[in-house]
């Protein structure tokens, strides 16, 4: 269950990745721990009656009519009633921060499914210090929180959220206008869906932040066919919405996140507990099932929303995609709430809603502490592609999924294909797994893995020739294609449905019996059910990826001649560049689905150019993205060009006035130019100098020093370091690497030997250290200046235009937002080394030097730093990058020089030192039950592996056979690698032994 809650963990608020575990505070009267102590709960039962009403005349607990001395966490439980109208209660877990200074609005933070109010700790401390009262709590079924797991339910959830509201009204901490509390809520995912029907159903509440979220669980978890098909049988075309395909791969994640070891239902109630064992089977959703749903959905209360209100969605996410966050936005509008929507780089299957704090805490200061209009603009982020930065556009208003104009037609090709569903709809595809962030390294690599592996026989392709023009697409993607059943459909059909037992979305007679017993629509009414998918992916020159979103379900009623399907693709945002290919794949399986058993055949032709929606920009900010290749890399042959004249320019600036009329070139024996110094070189002439040979980015040749002390930090180090290396330092404290990169910065001098970068000699003030950046031990911030202006005079400081230090393209590693504009002093260690990292590669250096770089970061950010390195290398520029954790190495770095005490021990690419081997280590979310699953595929050995993979020997098995193996197991794959560890390869280089028994 713990790894099943990790795969959701984005679906926690924002800063989820710090401390998970809350720090026990009292109650006045108590000492104990607010989650065991006797003397919580007694303080706790003061409100009995109140927070189980929901009026406003709620008082607090006892213990909480102190008066404030000072910030402090109070904890205690609030009973609530167990059902509406029951007598009987539950008790909720509840933190209450109280900042410095009282009265204070308050904030309500709501977790995300499978978490507790422990995981909410670091986003209400950083409320508490900006002023605001928090009250964080566990819902009902998760942790300490008594009751059942109702999803968001009117007659659960909702009601015990509005009891703490009750709560909040009553504490003298909580500012108070005429009578009425100052109140926001925010919580990401299931805590978002919670904010939105809270502010929906209590006027009490003045501002809503919702994140990743749902506007409808039928649709988000059973979503109806994204195809419309026209029967040739009839004038005109029909919808075909009461078809629905189960998204059985998130959905086993959620439910066995609230399962316990002793009760196949766990937490959940009997009916959700029902609802999950119907779908599973293949069955489709009944009309009970449906109302139910509804029950946990805000489409039933939005027309009630008053409050203004924030929508966040991610692009990377396949379980509650940017369709509900639009429908969301829809009924938001209709009910004359004030609303924004933004769309970012995140989600449950990459980057949770990690950056987007400021955004948030921005927002509660324009909406709770004071009292501003919304604007009516839309901002939505497009993620990095293979060629260009990350952007975040600002559109005038929000135009919908189908975008502010006609929007732009490509054509596609392809011939008609036949593809077909096998009995059982096995092999299937596997187009993704859930949670897992393709953008990591090692979800892209199980996840090319994955796609090589999708039966050909399944699928159909459909591909651009390559565009000609940039395009940005942003909504969904529409396109129509003609599909064909086989004339044996009918026959297989029949054949299936004489089995009681067959309830699968593609048996037409199950799932009419379905309907008849439940009061469901019929299904089907046509001769063939088809289930398909619909994937968009782009190929940039020889690399293809698929778009974010996942994949369209298509579930239609097809006529026996065939029919013309128009499907819409998920939404999403992306930035195609000229040579980029569309692809449009037609899959008859998709894991991540539960699909059709009933064995099949379709043939599937393309009938028209995909639609892309476009939104027309009113501004781009390129800070909120990450630098990929080809903006590394210049953008384009104006900035090579204009490259080489700051080359030469650099060189000049740090030379005397002297040497300056001297010569042009630090290149050893270049020979002089006589008078050149006066005049400006070309810029064909600066071009063509850059492209002269020189020197490696960096060589070092017997590198020793001795400290005073008499300690022998380097000993006779020699390395070579080539232009597109991510090159890794790696050795234990003390190994002397830090000393070894303060020689190469010029920043000390060595007893004997030499470091040359480009060819040229390094020393103190050096002329060539104008082409390299470096950050090593502390960048020397003046606290009181904001983080911009720190980069500003450290760039002032050089003596160089400011046009040349490429603000924007280092400010987009930051990824600070806001907080530039902040003191330094206010600053996290995190946000201090993002900042440091921008510093030194401001100006874009040709050699770019870290010492330590991902010290302070947390797990996203430092996945994030892992793809700018390597994008930037791959420009032809070189990166140095020390460090002493194995893992980041091997992960980031292409190459690797092991240093021990002072010596190299080893260099050479990072897959030579650790050593070529055909084992595979594979983190799974059911260690028992993947070792049956490879075991029984015949590898040759697999064994449990620390702390939740197995180790794997395939033997004659490919990679990929073995992780399908796995995922068709209902196993999930978290992480995957292959060899011999270089944490392995280190500690066998530098001779580390186990200790003696």
């Amino acid at each position: 269950m713990a790894t099943l809650a990790v795969a959701i963990l984005a679906s926690g608020l924002a800063l989820a990745t710090g401390a998970t575990t809350a720090t026990a505070a009292t109650p006045a009267a108590a000492t104990a721990s607010a989650s065991a102590s006797a003397s919580a709960v007694a303080s706790a039962s003061a409100v009995a009656a109140a927070t189980a009403a929901t009026s406003p005349s709620a008082t607090a607990p006892a213990s909480t009519a102190a008066a404030s001395t000072g910030p402090h966490v109070r904890s205690f439980f609030v009973p609530v009633a167990e059902s509406p109208g029951s007598a009987s209660t539950i008790q909720l877990d509840v933190d209450l921060y109280t900042p410095a200074v009282t009265p204070a609005p308050a904030v309500l933070l709501a977790h995300g499914f499978g978490q507790t109010k422990a995981d909410l700790v670091p986003e209400a401390k950083e409320l508490q210090d900006a002023g605001y009262v928090v009250l964080a709590y566990t819902a009902r079924g998760f942790g300490q929180s008594g009751g059942s797991i109702g999803l968001d339910s009117l007659s659960g959830e909702v009601p015990d959220a509005r009891a703490l509201v009750d709560v909040l009204a009553s504490e003298p901490a909580v500012q108070n206008v005429n009578g009425d509390p100052v109140v926001g809520v925010v919580g990401g995912s299931y805590g978002g869906a919670l904010a939105l029907m809270l502010g929906a159903t209590d006027p009490r509440i003045d501002t809503v932040v919702a994140a990743i979220t749902w506007n409808n669980l039928a649709q988000a978890l059973v979503p109806s066919s994204a195809g419309v098909v026209a029967d040739s049988s009839t004038s005109s075309g029909t919808a075909t919405d009461v078809l629905r395909d189960f998204k059985s791969g998130w959905a086993s994640r959620l439910f066995g996140a609230g399962i316990t070891p002793t009760d196949p239902c766990g937490r959940f109630t009997p009916a959700f507990c029902a609802l999950y064992q119907n779908l599973i089977s293949g069955a489709q959703p009944s009309a009970a099932d449906l109302a139910l749903l509804a029950q946990s959905s805000p489409s039933t209360v939005l027309s009630g929303m008053k409050a203004p209100t924030l929508l966040l969605q991610g692009l990377q996410d396949n379980l509650f995609g940017l369709d509900q966050a639009d429908a969301n936005e829809q009924q938001l509008v209709k009910a004359g709430a004030p609303v924004s929507l933004q769309w970012f780089n995140g989600g449950h299957d990459g980057g949770g809603i990690g950056g987007t704090d400021t955004i948030i805490t921005s927002w509660l200061a324009d909406h709770l502490k004071a009292n501003l209009p919304v604007p009516s603009t839309f901002t939505y982020a497009v993620p990095p592609s293979a060629t260009g930065f990350g952007q975040t556009i600002t559109a005038a208003s929000y135009p919908g999924l189908n975008g502010a104009s006609t929007g732009q037609q490509i054509a596609l090709a392809g011939a008609e294909t036949s593809i077909v569903n096998p009995p059982g709809g096995q092999p299937e595809s596997v187009t993704g797994v859930p949670g897992l962030n393709t953008g990591s390294v090692a979800g892209g690599a199980i996840s090319g893995l994955l796609s090589a592996s999708n039966p050909p026989a399944e699928q159909a392709a459909f591909v651009s020739a390559p565009l000609t023009d940039p395009v940005i697409l942003a909504g969904a993607a529409t396109v129509r294609v003609h599909v064909t059943p086989a004339p044996e459909n009918a026959a297989l059909e029949s054949a299936a449905s004489t089995n009681a037992g067959s309830t699968n979305p593609g048996s037409t007679n199950a799932a009419s019996t379905n309907a008849a017993a439940t009061g469901a629509p019929p299904t089907t009414t046509a001769s063939s059910d088809a289930v398909l998918y619909a994937q968009l992916s782009v190929t940039t020159g020889t690399a293809t990826r698929a778009l974010p979103g996942g994949v369209a379900p298509i579930h239609v009623a097809l006529p026996a001649s065939g029919a013309d399907v128009t499907v819409t693709l998920p939404a999403t945002a992306w930035s195609f560049t000229p040579g980029d290919r569309l692809t449009l794949t037609i899959r008859t399986s998709d894991s991540q689905f539960s699909g059709a058993a009933t064995p099949a055949a379709y043939s599937v032709a393309i009938d028209g150019p995909i639609t892309l929606p476009t939104v027309a920009a009113q501004s781009t900010d390129k800070s909120a993205g990450l630098p990929t290749l080809g903006s590394l890399i210049g953008i384009g042959v104006t900035l090579l060009v204009a490259l080489g004249l700051i080359v030469v320019a650099l060189i000049r600036s740090r030379r005397s006035p002297a040497t300056a009329k001297a010569s042009t070139s630090t290149r050893p024996g270049a020979s002089p130019v006589p008078g050149e110094a006066a005049a400006a070189p070309s810029a064909a002439a600066a071009f063509e100098s850059e492209r002269e040979p020189e020197g490696p980015p960096l060589q070092i040749n017997g590198l020793t020093k001795r400290f005073r002390s008499g300690f022998l930090a380097v000993d006779d180090v020699s390395f070579t370091v080539e232009r597109g290396q991510v090159l890794g330092l790696l050795g234990e404290n003390g190994a002397g690497k830090t000393t070894t990169l303060r020689m190469v910065a010029g920043l000390i001098r060595p007893d004997s030997g030499s470091a040359s970068s480009f060819g040229a000699t390094i020393s103190p003030g050096s002329p060539v250290l104008s082409r390299l950046g470096c950050f090593i031990e502390g960048p020397g911030f003046l606290p009181h200046l904001s983080g911009r202006r720190n980069l500003e005079l450290y760039w002032a400081a050089t003596g160089r235009p400011a046009s040349e230090a490429q603000f924007d393209e280092a400010l987009a590693v930051a990824d600070l937002g806001g907080a530039l504009a902040k003191p330094v002093r206010g600053y996290s260690q995190g946000m201090r080394q993002r900042l440091a990292i921008a510093q030194a590669m401001l100006g874009m250096p040709d050699l770019l030097v870290l010492d330590e770089p991902t010290n302070g970061l947390d797990p996203p950010q430092i996945t994030a730093l892992r793809g700018v390195l390597r994008r930037y290398a791959e420009g032809g520029r070189t990166v140095i990058v020390s460090s002493h954790l194995l893992g980041e190495v091997e992960l980031t770095c292409t190459h690797v020089v092991v240093m021990s005490h002072g010596k190299v021990v080893a260099t050479g690419p990072v897959g030579d030192i650790a050593g070529d081997s055909s084992e595979l280590v594979i983190g799974v979310t059911d260690v028992d039950a993947a070792l049956a699953a490879v075991r029984n595929l015949g590898v040759d050995r697999a064994e449990a592996h620390e702390p939740s993979g197995i180790r794997v020997l395939p033997g004659a098995h490919p990679v990929d056979s073995v992780v399908a193996t796995l995922v068709e197991a209902g196993v999930g794959v978290t992480s995957l690698q292959r060899g011999r560890h270089l944490e392995e390869a280190f500690l066998s280089l530098i001779g580390a032994r186990e200790p003696s028994a």
